[in-house]
């Protein structure tokens, strides 16, 4: 019996979203930023590799996303919303030079060695979400969750030192820069003149 292989697509790889999670309400509930980096990283999976896709803005840069605040961000949502799931933690957090490596829920994982990925199969977490209001407030809670505290100043008010107004009489004036005119505004200046 020989098997028969389908013939490669003429039009090259593709990505390929299912109805179902276009449709959730997790999906409804990104912006557009967020669509443009999952989309980016879904082009990166391959048969084997779920759960180590990076999502640097080095390679996100062809995407469109040259800001880290708004990668940041999207990826921060897309795990909130249960699209990807981070595998393995990079950066600062993680002390080395390594990044940060993902898996989409949809799809099942295998084992990884290099990357510390274990097998599992697809957990679709985006599917828990029956409104778009309650994935909104996932994301809200996940921010919360993730985002760093920021200490608060011991300073008020009172203990900061008001600053002396600056008037007329204590600001130096600089004297006027001497501004030249091009040769195009004296060449009509000297042709508008009576003779």
């Amino acid at each position: 019996m020989t098997k028969h292989k389908a013939p490669p697509d003429p039009r090259g790889g593709h990505v390929r979203v299912y109805w179902a999670l276009l449709d959730s309400p997790a999906w409804r509930a990104l912006s557009h930023a967020d669509v443009r980096v999952y989309l980016a990283m879904r082009r990166k999976l391959g048969r084997t590799n779920n759960g180590d896709i990076d999502a640097t803005l080095a390679k996100m840069k062809h995407a469109g996303i040259s800001s880290s605040s708004t990668l940041a961000t999207a990826l921060h949502r897309l795990e909130a919303l249960g699209f990807i799931e981070k595998t393995r933690q990079g950066g600062i957090a993680a002390g080395g030079k390594l990044c940060s490596l993902y898996r989409f829920t949809d799809e099942p994982t295998l084992d990884i060695a290099k990357a510390g990925v274990k097998a599992g199969p697809a957990t679709d977490e985006w599917r828990r979400f029956t409104s778009i209001a309650e994935a909104r407030a996932a994301v809200r809670i996940f921010t919360r969750k993730t985002t760093p505290k920021v200490r608060t100043s011991k300073r008020n008010s009172a203990s900061i030192e008001s600053e002396v107004g600056a008037t007329d009489s204590n600001i130096e004036h600089a004297a006027a820069s001497p501004v030249r005119t091009s040769k195009r505004t004296r060449n009509t200046a000297k042709a508008l003149q009576p003779a």
